[in-house]
């Protein structure tokens, strides 16, 4: 064991060299990377800065943001509870939150469970615009979710029903397990999840609260680079969110290498000793539960090369793939270069040689603001390889980086290099901003249409079964001429300026990439970004179309009468 050990670590330094290629080609502050083998960690090291300055050196207890991969610890949550008897995984999600009903299609409150939420199979769109706004703003309360999600589209395109027919992301599904979790323990979900899971395993690198981090300075800031080179604090005062349970349990915590580290031995021990009678466990008063339930596929991801390829499978905050193949990144921020136009993820399957011994790993990625976090878990062997960076404008460094410590680790061949790729990436998304945001914003605006008073859309616009409100103010201007801005829901922090695009049309969209960058809106067409006020014969606003989600038709928002 200890001659596969150090030649596994062997063969993982020697890798080191292409890994700083990564964080040179993405350009990120820094990529902080470990690997667990057969249970220990063998492997911990950090590449850059943890701040905007690069004055700060991070280090394996630089806490970064966990986005996504928050939901491994969510799933975790409901794991005890069903363990202590006090729900079951078939359990409607209307038998704990008889709210839970959304008008779209009436099956999904009828039928709806658990794990339907956590494979993302609700049907329901995605309410991301709606809970996140501009800077990072938490643009909804917490007792707003279920009315929101009551109000979400449920058809796709062709105007069927996609509950359990279709596999649609959803944060905002996943964080009705908080609510859940609060109703059946009595506790906060981040009081839970501290108190069960994150206490009994020493994990006091991660923050489910502000003041978890009040006294340590060890954080990893979110970053987007500027055009002149320099690196920009993207502002996150809002997370960890502790005050949105449901935002907390989707998407909000954060950790850092040592904890993660910790964690995934953590989970495969826990696996193991469920799956092999008379296991010892590695860690005796191990709290988690039921992971061999919660890291079960659950819904099929189809390859793209169902040739060569198996195919993946969502789980509860996990997803399931046997390598080789081409679906290991599909979770990744590698997007661009993933796309039917260039697929290089079909060009850079790692293992071919190593087909007739498939390898089952379960990971997840988590990307937010200005940062990517990836684990990958390998139950065979009792492995992992953990990474996280603070910067994704040109790719996900920590995706690259991942798949680099996976095929040193496990000496996968042929040796494919990953820099070609890499490069291709960050040169499709330094060009992504101006070929599909800014371009078509200008060709579709008609600056010269006559414009009218300003001061008539000014007012509040809701919508959403109410519970989300648009507000049109006038802003601070040098000019002469009123400027106007939006609000959204009451966030002062979320306020943009608004500029005229056509009659009746304005956009919170600026032609300006460091703007954009800066602000950080979450979308992913120009048209999400305008307002399209109605006015009536005589003269009067009587609300606005937004195309808050670009597969789903616009939604009215009414104009409230002042």
């Amino acid at each position: 064991m200890d001659k596969e050990k150090d030649a596994a670590l062997q063969r993982l330094t020697s890798c080191l060299v292409q890994v700083q290629q990564i964080h040179s080609t993405c350009q990120t502050p820094s990529i902080t990377f470990g690997v667990v083998h057969h249970g220990r960690a063998i492997m911990k090291h950090s590449i850059g800065h943890r701040d905007s300055g690069l004055t700060l050196s991070a280090n394996e207890d630089t806490i970064y943001m966990l986005g996504s991969c928050t939901k491994m610890f969510t799933s975790a949550a409901v794991g005890i509870l069903v363990d202590e008897g006090k729900l079951s995984w078939s359990d409607r999600i209307q038998q704990h939150l008889p709210e839970f009903d959304p008008l779209g299609d009436p099956k999904i409150g009828q039928e709806a469970d658990i794990i339907d939420c956590f494979r993302h199979t609700t049907g329901l769109a995605s309410p991301t615009m709606l809970t996140v706004g501009p800077r990072g703003t938490i643009a909804s309360d917490p007792e707003d979710l279920i009315p929101i999600l009551n109000a979400m589209p449920t058809r796709n395109a062709n105007c069927e029903q996609r509950f359990n027919r279709e596999w649609l992301y959803n944060n905002a599904a996943v964080g009705l397990m908080a609510l859940i979790v609060e109703r059946l323990s009595g506790q906060r979900f981040a009081e839970f999840v501290r108190e069960r899971i994150l206490e009994p395993l020493g994990m006091t690198g991660t923050t489910m609260t502000r003041a978890d981090t009040e006294n340590d300075d060890n954080i990893a800031a979110p970053c987007t680079k500027l055009s002149n080179g320099q690196f920009y604090h993207l502002p996150h005062s809002s997370w960890p969110c502790d005050d949105h349970s449901p935002l907390l349990a989707g998407m909000g915590m954060r950790s850092s290498l040592n904890d993660m580290l910790t964690w995934c031995i953590a989970v495969m021990d826990a696996e193991r000793s469920e799956i092999e009678p008379g296991y010892v466990r590695i860690i005796p008063n191990n709290p988690l539960k039921q992971m061999t339930r919660v890291r079960r596929g659950y819904w099929t991801r189809p390859a793209d090369d169902p040739d060569f390829s198996k195919p993946a499978a969502y789980g509860m905050g996990w997803f399931r793939i046997d390598l080789p193949s081409s679906q290991l990144s599909s979770f990744s921020a590698n997007a661009l270069s993933q796309g039917r136009e260039h697929q290089y993820h079909l060009q850079n399957i790692l293992g071919n040689e190593n087909a007739p011994s498939p390898l089952t790993a379960v990971g997840h990625t988590g990307g937010m603001r200005g940062s990517v976090f990836s684990v990958y878990t390998f139950p065979e062997t009792q492995s992992a390889v953990v990474t996280a960076t603070n910067g994704r404008d040109f790719g996900d460094a920590s995706d690259f980086t991942a798949q680099i410590l996976i095929q040193a680790l496990f000496d996968l061949k042929p040796v494919v290099d990953l820099l070609p790729w890499a490069k291709k990436e960050a040169e499709l998304a330094a060009g992504f901003y101006r070929e599909h945001i800014e371009a078509p914003w200008e060709r579709n605006r008609w600056p010269n249409d006559p414009e009218r008073d300003r001061l008539i859309y000014v007012g509040d616009y809701r919508g959403f079964n109410d519970r989300f409100t648009l507000t049109i103010a006038v802003a601070n201007s040098p000019s002469t001429a009123p400027s106007l801005s939006v609000v959204f829901n009451h966030r002062s922090a979320s306020e943009c300026p608004l500029i005229f695009y056509q009659t009746d049309v304005y956009s919170f969209l600026q032609p300006d990439e460091d703007y954009a960058r800066t602000q950080a809106i979450i979308a992913k067409d120009y048209k999400q970004m305008l307002l399209r006020f109605k006015v009536d014969e005589a003269g009067k606003v009587t609300g606005l179309w937004w195309q808050w989600d670009i597969e789903a038709e616009a939604a009215w928002l009414k104009r409230v009468p002042t």
